[in-house]
C-alpha cells in the first residue's frame, strides 16, 4: 500500500506526495494523478508536462474538426452576393 511520507501543496490545485513507492503529482482540478511512482520529482514533473502535452493534442484537434464542421454548417447560410 502507497503511504505519502510528505506531501507539498505546490499550487491551490497541484500536490506533490513523495511516498514511499516514489513521487505522486496530482491535480485537483482533473481529480486525477498526472504523475504516480515516479523515481524522481524531476520524473514527475516530466510525465506531467507529456500528459498535457498529449491532453492538448488532442483538444486542439478536436476544436479544428469541431470548428470545420461548424464553418461548412454556417457556410450553407452564408449570403455571398456582394
Amino acid at each position: 500500500m502507497t503511504r505519502a511520507i510528505k506531501t507539498e501543496d505546490l499550487t491551490v490545485s497541484i500536490s506533490l506526495s513523495e511516498c514511499n513507492d516514489g513521487f505522486w503529482l496530482y491535480d485537483s482540478t482533473r481529480g486525477m494523478n498526472l504523475s504516480m511512482r515516479a523515481k524522481t520529482r524531476d520524473a514527475a514533473f516530466i510525465e506531467a508536462l507529456e500528459y498535457y502535452q498529449k491532453r492538448l493534442t488532442k483538444v486542439e484537434s478536436d476544436y479544428q474538426e469541431m470548428k470545420d464542421k461548424v464553418d461548412k454548417f454556417v457556410s450553407l447560410f452564408s449570403d455571398n452576393e456582394d
